[in-house]
Parts: C-alpha cells; structure tokens; sequence
C-alpha cells in the first residue's frame, strides 16, 4: 500500500481482511507466560498484596475483568476503528470524554507494553544467559534495545506478520508452562494440595494486615490488562463487530482459567509458609525455581525461553495497539500529523515509533532514579532493605503499576458509560448487574492497593499512584490544548468509525437502538 496523505481523511492502514483469529491472536497476546513469570508473584506479597489467598484474588480479578470485557464488547458491537477506547468513549458517550479519555489511556499504555515490558524483556534475557549459558551476560538494557527493534521490524513489515509471529509464540509457550502446572499437582506440592487458598480469612479482605486480597486483585487485573487489545485492528477486520467481541470474551476467560491453575499450582510448589514469607513474590526467577525443583533444571532452560517468547508477543500486541492509537489521534488532527504517516506496508509506523519513547525513557529512569533503594519494606530483622533485586526490575515493577493504574481509569469510565447502552438495549438486570461489577472491580482495586502503609513514596503502589497523576495532568494538558486550538477537530473526532446497527453477533436478543445524536461543543 502506498504511503497516504498524513494529514487529510483519506489516511487508512491495511486492507480490511482480519479475521477473528487474528482478533484473537492481538488479544491473547497480552503476555500469560510472561505474566506468571514476573507479575503473578506479586499477587502473593504478604505486604502488599493477597499472601496465601493469591489464587483467590486472581479468581476474583479474572471475574471482574470478565465484566470489564462485556463493557468493552458493548462498544466494539457498535464501532470499529484504529484507536479503539478513542471511538468507544467518543461516540458512546461525548468528543470531550472520548479524546481525553485518549490521551490517558495512550499514555498509560507507553507503561506497559509501550515502554515497560522492554525492561522485562531485559531482564528474563540476563537472567536466563547467566543462569544457562555464562555468568558474564550482556547488560539487561542491551536485549531490551535487541527487544525493541524486533518488535518495530516486525510491526512495520504489516500486522499480518505481527500476527503470526503471536500465534507462534503463543503456541509454543502454553503447553510447557501448563505442564509445569500439573507435575507440580502431581507431586502433592510443598506440603500437599490445600483448597484454603480460596479461604480469605486466610490473609484478610480489606487489607487489615497488609495488601489483603484486594490488593493481590490489583495487581490480578494488571495480569490482563491489554485484553481490549483486538479492538485496535478493528478497523483492519472484515467483520469487526462480531469477531472482536468474541476475542474479548475469549481471551478473558481463557487467560483466567490459565492463571488460576498456575497461582495454585505455584502457591502449593512453594507451599504456605513460604509463601507467607515472601519466597514466591520476592524471588526473581520464580518459574525457573519451581520448574528445576519439581522436573530438572533443563526445564528449566526451556521455560526461560518460553517467557521470552511471551513477553515478545505482548510487545508485538502492545505496539500494534500503542502506533493505531496514536495514528487515529493524527488523522483527526488531534496530534502532530506525522502521526498519520504509514508505510507500504500499511502499518502506521511513526506511531509505532511511541513505544521506543516508551522503552528508552524507562531505561533511563531505571539508571537515574535508584528505585531499587527506596522501595524498602522491613525484613525478618526489623531492618528496612530493598524489596526488589535491582533498578531495573524495580523500576518496571513500577512502571507496570502506573500503567494498571491509568488503564484501570479508563476502565471505570468505559463501564460507568456502558450502563447508557444497557438502558437502551432494554433494561435487563443481569445486564446492570455485570456493568456494576465492572465499575466495582477497579475501584476495589485501587483501595486495596492504597490501603496499606506506609503511604509514601517507599511504597511502590503509592509512587506508582503520583507517576499516574502525572499521567493524568498530561492529558489534561493536552486536551485543553487541542480543544482551544482545534474545537472543530475535537467536535469530529473519531468521525471515521462508522456505527453498526445490525442485530449483536453474540446475543441474538439484544438489540441495540441507534444513540441519539449528541450536543456538540461549541
């Protein structure tokens, strides 16, 4: 394809030939292997987070953001377009809130897959050269950059390739990782199977003593945040409105069964006071750990790779979502031009080019912030010490709390709107009541991940919650900008995402009556 006018409305991307496999593919690539390798621990911090009861908030999160995802289907069986959240918030509720609900959600997203899975990338990468191959492993940095410029490649030679190579990555990542699961079963664990990892008196609920399980839901949901992610190729599909809801649903449900046999898998490999302590969320190589000691440290080796594997596939999802949110922005003039600028390919792929800002900044707040030195919790001593093992790592454990809670922001404002869209399809309770539980399950989250002292900046969540605000303020700044300078733009934002008033592929009874027009700004 050639390349088109970057600042007119004719910009495009591919052909429209996305099938839901695809869709599927974008979503599922939200990084399950990489996920349990360096976030699912942290659900069982016994300071912060669910301590025993970790399989228990998983299960919690993975409901909620079940909900989450039949917000999200609500829209995508309406609208289809390149920036997604952008033309949900846009059309479905006001301009206003859709292009500054953009801008938090863009930003948010250069957290995660934008900028901070870069860091872990890095860091499994070292980690895996020094335990199999050398001690003298390349600096963790060098392989993020190796990391990021296959990911900008890759995404800039058409997302059909991208595709592919999350699907081959996917496939060769699920069957070990689950395998691991069950010889661990098998084996009777630590201690032997205990279902009272589903008891919450176990830890606490609302984070009397500690994070509580409401704090392990936080970091749960940030294990699927990026599900939304097939509805950037919605645009690109030939029947969007039937196969990115399908993937949505798909991909939620299908990660939370995952993540749940993995939390329980691993809570009973360390076994509960272990657990308790600290040796499952503080231990840096957590897969490996289980994998050596319950099959062979040649398992091992091949897990390590597994995640690596994972971790490219969330990147490759997260650029795809990160260059297609920023070139939507452009065409409709609410960014710099260049923006919109695509390839031969189709791809949009200065846009693409975010997630290298993304990356780089980090790496460089990784090297000035000293993170690792002042994220400090008391150890078996009553000493304060560092509760990560490196800069690095602390700083991408914070980077992916800023961006969960950005993310989880514009999930409360996509939820909160939907309930405007269940009152027209008819009024059905269910209907609220899943809405309700949409709107519930962030908010819930961000009190148990605040709740638990100290409430400053040596606490992760707590920097995490400033950097957002930061975030936030940005946007802000950036929407009061663009509507001083472009009303007319911001009053016709997302005009390119055609509404769709056919009957819901995915409940036959539901039919939506078409939105009233809207107030425009003046």
């Amino acid at each position: 394809m050639s390349q088109t006018d970057p600042s007119g409305p004719s910009a495009s991307l591919g052909r429209k030939d996305l099938s839901t496999i695809h869709a599927v593919a974008q979503s599922l690539a939200i990084g399950p292997m990489f996920s349990t390798a360096l976030l699912l621990g942290l659900v069982s911090n016994p300071a912060t987070g669910a301590g025993w009861n970790a399989t228990l908030a998983i299960l919690l999160a993975g409901l909620g953001v079940l909900a989450i995802g039949y917000a999200v289907t609500l829209y995508a069986r309406r609208f289809a377009g390149a920036g997604a959240v952008y033309e949900y918030l846009t059309h479905g509720a006001h301009p206003w809130v859709g292009v500054l609900t953009a801008g938090v959600f863009f930003l948010g997203t250069l957290f995660l897959g934008g900028g901070g899975i870069y860091l872990g990338v890095g860091l499994l990468s070292e980690g895996a050269w020094e335990a199999h191959i050398s001690d003298n492993a390349p600096a963790w940095w060098v392989f993020g950059l190796i990391g990021l410029v296959i990911v900008l490649v890759l995404n800039h030679l058409g997302v059909r390739l991208a595709v592919r190579a999350m699907l081959t990555f996917a496939a060769l990542s699920f069957v070990p990782m689950l395998t691991l699961a069950i010889v661990i079963l098998a084996k009777g664990g630590a201690d032997g199977i205990s279902l009272s990892v589903f008891d919450p008196g176990e830890t606490s609920l609302f984070g009397v003593a500690g994070g509580g399980v409401l704090g392990g839901v936080l970091i749960g949901i940030l294990l699927f945040v990026g599900f939304e992610a097939a509805a950037s190729i919605g645009e690109e599909s030939h029947d969007p409105h039937r196969s990115i809801p399908r993937a949505v649903l798909f991909t939620i449900t299908a990660s939370a069964g995952f993540y749940v046999v993995m939390a329980f898998a691993f809570s009973m490999g360390y076994g509960k006071s272990a657990v308790n302590e600290g040796a499952w969320a503080l231990s840096p190589g957590a897969v490996n750990e289980m994998a050596t000691r319950y099959i062979g440290s040649w398992y091992g080796a091949i897990l390590d790779v597994v995640v690596i594997l994972d971790a490219m596939a969330l990147a490759l999802a997260i650029c795809v979502t990160i260059g297609r949110g920023y070139f939507a922005l452009a065409r409709d003039g609410l960014l710099p031009k260049a923006f919109a600028r695509t390839s031969r390919f189709g791809t949009p792929w200065v846009g693409n080019l975010m997630v290298a800002v993304g990356g780089i900044g980090l790496m460089l707040v990784s090297w000035l912030a000293n993170y690792q030195g002042r994220f400090v919790a008391p150890g078996p001593d009553g000493q304060l010490g560092p509760i990560f093992p490196s800069d690095g790592y602390a700083t991408f454990i914070l980077s992916a709390t800023v961006g969960s809670f950005a993310v989880e922001l514009v999930y409360v404002i996509l939820a909160v709107v939907a309930f405007a869209l269940v009152r027209q399809s008819g009024s059905n309770l269910w209907q609220y009541a899943v809405i309700a539980v949409a709107v519930a399950t962030p908010v819930l989250a961000y009190y148990g991940a605040l709740n638990p002292a100290p409430h400053d900046r040596t606490n992760v969540n707590w920097e995490a919650f400033y950097w957002t605000i930061g975030v936030v303020a940005v946007a802000v700044l950036w929407f009061v900008v663009v509507l001083v300078m472009r009303p007319v733009n911001v009053r016709r934002a997302a005009s390119h995402a055609a509404e769709h008033h056919g009957v819901p592929p995915l409940d036959e009874g539901l039919d939506f009556e078409p939105l009233p027009e809207r107030e425009m700004p003046l």
